[in-house]
Parts: C-alpha cells; structure tokens; sequence
C-alpha cells in the first residue's frame, strides 16, 4: 500500500457507510414525527437537516447530525412581537423529548441545540425561526439572545467548489474533521468548511495528499477568531495547525526522497488510528522496484512486484499512482 492508496484508505474508514445511512435516516424519520407532532406545544412548521450530514462532510462515529426545526413565530412571540429567550424555547424540547419512550434519559441540553444520544449516533437538534427573504435566527451560543444564520449558502458554495476541484474537497474536509476531533473539536465543524472553500477557490491540486497538505498550509490565513469559543481556542487551534503543517512538510520530503513507509508513519502520527500503515520493508521493496522498473499496478490499483501494468523507471517514487 502506498501513501497515496493508504490516505484513500483512511478517507474510507471514517466515512459513513450504506447501512449507517439508513440506520440515520429511519432515525431521523422517527425524530421529524415527534417534533412535528400537533399536541407537543413546540409549534414546530418544518425540519430539515443540516450541518455536515446535510453537506456530506460527516464522519464516523456519527455525533454530527444537525437538524433545524423551524418554529411557528406567531405561537412563540409575545404580545408585543417579541421573540422568547432562547433557553425557554430549548427547556420546552428537551422537556419534551426527554419525556418520550423512544428517548428517555438520552437527551441534553448542549447550548445552544438540545441533542439525541443514541447508541451509536447523536442529533443537535437546533430550533429557529425562518426570517423573510433568506436565513434563520437560531439561538446565540450564550443564549443571550437570537443571531441570524444562512446554512443555505454554506451548502450552496460548497457543492460548487466540490465541483470545481473534481469532487474531492468534501473528503479533504473530512480528514481535517477528523484530526480536529482529538483535539476536541478546537474548530468548529463548519468553519472547517468555510476555510476549505476559500483555500480551494484559490488552489487547485490532484489528488488528496496534496489537498490535505494545501489546506493545512492555509488554513491559518482563514479561520476567524470570532468564530471560536475563545480567543484561547483559536490560539491553540492555530498553533495546532502549525505542528501538523511541519510535520507534514517533512513526510512531503521522506516522500520525495522515497521513504515511503517513514512517510506513512509521520502521517499516521498526524491522523491517528483509522489512518493505515504499511510494513516498512514492503516500502522499500517498492521504491527499489520502481526505480529498477519492475513495479506494477494490478487491476485493483494496489501495487505488486509480480504481476500488473508496468510502471516506467524511476529516480525516485515521487508518487502519482493512485490520484485518489
């Protein structure tokens, strides 16, 4: 396995699989019905998902999956037009939810959604009230009060820069998501996305190696303080990006130099346990092989000394076999 065959791999062990999808989907049917209920005193209108289930950006395990369930604002507002405080409004689902047979003892407040924990995936469920001529109000993280959100147009210039890089930035952004996630989520999910798109809009690249490399070589110029908890966590988030970006570099260069397998080491260091490795030795037979011209791509796209398409002689492996 190579380093470019071992990064495809790592993509595809944290992706949600057929069977997940219709686990979430039934799941979701089952949360629309309640919500949407007429005696539940929610007033809720509609639900949508939203978030990176909605986007294609979700990853295992399933603890991301947004719904917005939009509320009725004439049965919400005061005599005087004004909107309720945002933890009356989230008091009165999680009273609710909780008090249901399918989720009782599974739910919590996690501001500023009420979230569904079951078994193996969780739903924030976020409630709002649709503004005239685009958008949403949903709940401040502070709860201090209502600010406005456009999830629309996130998912709109994601598909199209998901387009404009041949479909391969959605899997890009999820293995950032995922090495986010062992540090706690320091950047928030869709602010991730929001980088992405900017970094790609301006960059292009081949395969998902290089896209990696190139977000975390940016991402410090785009992500905005303001859309962290805490100047603390961005200041940790940036420094954290830095250490990945050195390190990356320098699996760049073991790469180059065809010390595969050392490269493959430094990423799996970076990426964690779903990331695969490859025996060292093997490494180095394929980087002995194709520099004597004797390495092969088998029908499956996996590399072999033995039987396959011949790959040209080479100096060095500087990759390119897999463009993932």
């Amino acid at each position: 396995m190579t380093l470019l065959q071992a990064i495809n791999q790592f993509i595809d062990n944290i992706s949600v699989t057929d069977r997940q999808e219709t686990s979430i989907s039934s799941s979701l049917d089952n949360i629309y019905w309640h919500l949407k209920k007429k005696d539940n005193e929610l007033y809720v209108s509609k639900t949508f998902t939203n978030g990176s289930y909605d986007r294609d950006t979700i990853i295992r395990p399933l603890n991301d999956i947004d719904i917005f369930a939009v509320l009725k604002l004439d049965e919400w507002k005061d005599e005087y037009g004004r909107l309720p405080s945002p933890q009356t409004v989230l008091s009165r689902f999680k009273n609710y939810l909780n008090g249901l047979v399918d989720y009782k003892d599974k739910v919590y407040q996690d501001r500023p959604c009420v979230s569904i924990e079951l078994s193996d995936k969780q739903f924030d469920i976020l409630p709002c009230f649709e503004v005239f001529g685009g958008g949403y109000q949903i709940p401040n993280y502070d709860l201090t009060g209502w600010s406005y959100s456009y999830p629309d147009q996130l998912y709109r210039d994601l598909e199209a820069v998901h387009k404009l890089r041949n479909y391969k930035v959605k899997q890009i952004i999820k293995a950032v998501k995922y090495w986010n996630r062992d540090l706690y989520k320091l950047i928030p999910s869709y602010h991730i996305e929001e980088a992405a798109i900017n970094i790609f809009n301006l960059n292009s690249f081949t395969n998902f190696k290089t896209g990696i490399e190139i977000w975390f070589d940016n991402a410090g110029y785009y992500l905005q303080q303001a859309k962290f908890k805490s100047y603390k966590n961005y200041d940790k988030a940036i420094e954290n990006i830095k250490k990945a970006n050195k390190k990356l570099q320098d699996a760049a260069v073991k790469y180059e130099d065809g010390k595969e397998g050392e490269a493959v080491l430094m990423w799996k260091e970076i990426f964690g346990r779903d990331f695969p490795t490859i025996n060292a030795e093997e490494a180095k037979n394929f980087s002995q092989a194709i520099s004597e011209g004797n390495l092969k791509v088998a029908s499956t796209g996996l590399l072999s000394t033995v039987a396959g398409y011949g790959i040209s002689a080479s100096r060095g492996y500087h990759g390119g076999i897999s463009e993932g």
